[in-house]
């Protein structure tokens, strides 16, 4: 892997949404959440995206003391991202406090709430973080003209990181001498939309916020075009704007959401390419062939191999709180709710062949 800055290493969550005590320790490139709905796994990467956003603010803000500006920036960040009523809310029930800390690089951050006094309170080093980005399990190029009007008059339920992501989308390509790093990635993801015979016109182009592709069809308004393509084109649009570069964090809702099984193949192998340039990868996932394609990398590394950490969520009962299991490969993870699915899957099949078999 080339060298690159540094990397979030260690989230430590107490007593924060569903997370009783919690560690995570996380590889410079692919992290893999699994589990079932509500194990917190959006939450764990919605949270470090906000340490990392509200460092990067702090860092820009040379008139303020770090640790004030990161408090008073955690108090506006943090229910906007996680859409909460109030901070409170984020403490997990029946609990009076939370804290969370991050480690990136050789820094730290960390803040804890208070459920009744409504108080943010943080310490920690200061420094300009990498860019990070996230993206969100539904599609978001065909909502994204006029979002950051209506965004900004409070006129839409979504939370920050779709304002964020929508600034991203905003700024104009670069030039391709500025890409080099990237190109072997936007090279294939521009064969995914546009085909093997793609030319050199751009395959993913806007005006005012509005977006197009060009498929082997034909220039199609972005609303025409499947949801699996305008996510495909988003991840695109911003390599190709240098929203991310091999430097930056990429957090990923649920990359294989409305897309076919060859897509989510292609997806694999767009994470792996990511991955090896530099950048730090999170995602979420419910799905079989995602998660095996990216164990397989693991279990057979190619002579560029990436580091892939898988992170099992699970709860004994409802009301537990999240533990979290750990494995370099889904070979080693005994939590695996997708797997199991499967196998009761495949168990109720048998059983329904076996009853209709005729008796010999």
């Amino acid at each position: 892997m080339p060298d690159s800055l540094p990397k979030v290493q260690r989230l430590s969550l107490e007593n924060f949404t569903a997370f009783e005590k919690a560690t995570f320790d996380f590889c410079p490139g692919i992290n893999v959440l699994i589990g079932a709905n509500a194990t917190g796994k959006s939450h764990v990467m919605k949270v470090i995206y906000t340490l990392l956003k509200v460092w990067e603010l702090a860092y820009e803000d040379e008139d303020t003391p770090a640790t004030l500006e990161i408090e008073v920036l955690l108090d506006r960040t943090l229910p906007e991202i996680f859409r909460s009523d109030t901070l409170g809310e984020l403490v997990r029930y029946g609990e009076d406090e939370a804290a969370v800390s991050l480690e990136y690089g050789d820094k730290g951050i960390a803040f804890g709430l208070n459920r009744e006094q409504e108080d943010v309170f943080s310490q920690g080093d200061l420094l300009n973080p990498v860019s990070s980005i996230y993206l969100p399990a539904q599609e978001f190029l065909s909502i994204n003209e006029g979002f950051i009007a209506a965004y900004s008059k409070r006129e839409l339920p979504y939370d920050e990181t779709y304002y964020d992501l929508s600034i991203a989308l905003n700024a104009l390509p670069l030039r391709k001498d500025k890409l080099a790093e990237m190109q072997d990635t936007i090279t294939f993801l521009r064969k995914i939309i546009a085909g093997e015979h793609a030319g050199e016109n751009e395959v993913v182009t806007q005006e005012n916020g509005r977006f197009k592709l060009s498929l082997p069809e034909g220039e199609l308004d972005v609303h025409l075009v499947a949801e699996g393509y305008r996510k495909i084109a988003t991840l695109y649009y911003l390599l190709r704007n240098g929203s991310l570069t091999k430097d930056s964090i990429l957090f990923w809702d649920e990359p294989e959401a409305n897309l076919n099984p060859k897509l989510v193949v292609e997806v694999a192998r767009v994470l792996r390419m990511l991955a090896e340039a530099g950048m730090q990868i999170f995602i979420t996932t419910h799905d079989y062939l995602l998660s095996h394609e990216l164990s397989l990398l693991a279990e057979y590394p190619s002579e560029n191999g990436v580091d892939i950490k898988f992170f099992a969520l699970h709860k004994p009962d409802r009301k537990a709180g999240v533990l979290v299991e750990t494995g370099e490969t889904l070979a080693e993870i005994e939590h695996n709710p997708i797997l199991e699915e499967f196998a009761a899957h495949y168990d109720r099949e048998s059983a329904l062949f076996q009853q209709t078999e005729p008796v010999q």
